[in-house]
């Protein structure tokens, strides 16, 4: 991994647990049509977080969406924390073992998404 990334996960250092990471703050599209002409709305902002070829501690992380995890990354000085449930561990067909992750949901309150005061900000 690089050395200019750092990943803590509920505290603990990751950084060592995998080869490399992907990560954004993607925006979810919404399409809307009446059959001649579409509409796009844009939802809230997400997050999500793929650690490539991780140690078996990483992969241990995915648990199919149960836990919520403080995940902190710092590069190049800006750091970014969310809270993040890690759905699933694979192998591509090349033989690439990852995880994903993605922003957790909170199932009691309405608005479905976890508090994140970085996203409220931006």
């Amino acid at each position: 991994m690089s050395d200019d990334i750092r990943l803590t996960i509920d505290g603990e250092d990751f950084t060592s647990e995998c080869e490399s990471i992907e990560f954004g703050t993607p925006r979810v599209m919404y399409e809307e049509g009446d059959g001649r002409d579409r509409v796009l709305f844009v939802g809230p902002a997400g997050f999500r977080i793929t650690l490539i070829n991780p140690s078996a501690r990483a992969r241990a992380l995915a648990d199919g969406r149960y836990t919520t995890r403080t995940v902190t990354i710092t590069c190049q000085g800006q750091q970014i924390t969310h809270p993040t449930r890690f759905l699933k561990d694979w192998t591509t067909t090349d033989g690439t073992r990852k995880v994903f992750g993605a922003l957790a949901w909170d199932h009691s309150r309405e608005a479905k998404w976890a508090d994140e005061p970085q996203l409220a900000q931006a």
